[in-house]
């Protein structure tokens, strides 16, 4: 086991919506941005307080993410995804992206079902950083995470800029976009046919 102390804990927002393919069994997939680049946010620091925190795109340059783990409430026993099993992380332009196919457990379930109903709606990371809050200004700049060991779904959001949501199934979003094309066609054959008159 890592040794996590002096780990430190931000929020994210969580938010989902539930979809499910007709007459296949519901598969439960989470998917967001639990880290955002460039985004100044408000945080408590034990020492200082209130302060602004940034986390610039350079911040995961090298960071091993592979042990990434997605949990409830910083718990270890409660434990949703690991990156590369069931769960994609990624770096992207943005931040950081997640996607997880939860696992047919009751945990699993009961936390979707709890996301569902917008019951929790927040999301956290556990790291750790060399970069330490300027006391003038009481900002912090985070250029480097040392580690990054953990994203935990939790009640209690902090970043609330980044979000995650339930996926639909491949097959159902593929329709929802060809209807969605096909409104439009059909939007633009309207509007050609009133100009007729």
């Amino acid at each position: 086991m890592k040794n996590i102390q002096n780990t430190e804990y931000r929020q994210v927002d969580l938010q989902a919506e539930v979809k499910s393919e007709e007459g296949s069994a519901k598969k439960l997939i989470l998917r967001g941005y639990p880290i955002l680049f460039n985004s100044p946010t408000k945080v408590y620091d034990w020492r200082y307080g209130e302060i602004t925190e940034t986390i610039l795109p350079t911040a995961l340059d090298g960071v091993n993410l592979d042990d990434a783990f997605l949990i409830v409430c910083h718990n270890l026993e409660n434990v949703l995804g690991k990156n590369n099993v069931n769960m994609t992380v990624k770096i992207e332009d943005v931040g950081v992206y997640l996607e997880c196919e939860l696992p047919n457990t009751q945990l699993a379930r009961d936390t979707y079902n709890l996301i569902e109903a917008k019951i929790i709606d927040g999301m956290s990371f556990g790291f750790k950083t060399s970069d330490r809050v300027n006391p003038e200004t009481l900002t912090r700049t985070i250029t480097h995470f040392d580690a990054v060991y953990e994203f935990s779904i939790t009640p209690l959001p902090a970043y609330k800029d980044a979000v995650i949501i339930a996926k639909e199934s491949q097959r159902t979003a593929q329709e929802r976009e060809a209807q969605e094309r096909a409104k439009k066609l059909y939007a633009e054959i309207d509007d050609v046919i009133k100009g007729w008159n």
